[in-house]
């Protein structure tokens, strides 16, 4: 991922990691966030932020549909999170059991 991308993704969520309690899984869902969108620039042909869509985030759900029920609705909740913020046209649809 680009330098640039990633700090677009940390000025996003800035409000998201300074405000309120529980700061340390703050901090985990951002890495989430970032590893999952990394994941999605390593397999899908795209490379910016607002190229990324539903059918990318439907395959990162594919790829990773071994993940416990727990973690795959935290990444939904994080994706959601910043989608809202940062695109709203973009619907994140949620993740399969």
């Amino acid at each position: 991922m680009h330098p640039q991308t990633h700090f677009e993704i940390r000025q996003t969520l800035i409000v998201y990691s300074t405000k309120g309690k529980k700061s340390a899984y703050k901090k985990k869902q951002i890495k989430r966030l970032i590893a999952i969108i990394d994941d999605i620039f390593k397999h899908e042909p795209i490379s910016s932020l607002e190229s990324i869509g539903k059918r990318q985030i439907i395959g990162y759900w594919k790829r990773h549909e071994n993940e416990s029920v727990k973690t795959r609705r935290e990444k939904y909740s994080i994706l959601v999170h910043f989608f809202r913020v940062s695109n709203p046209q973009v619907t994140v649809p949620e993740p399969k059991p």
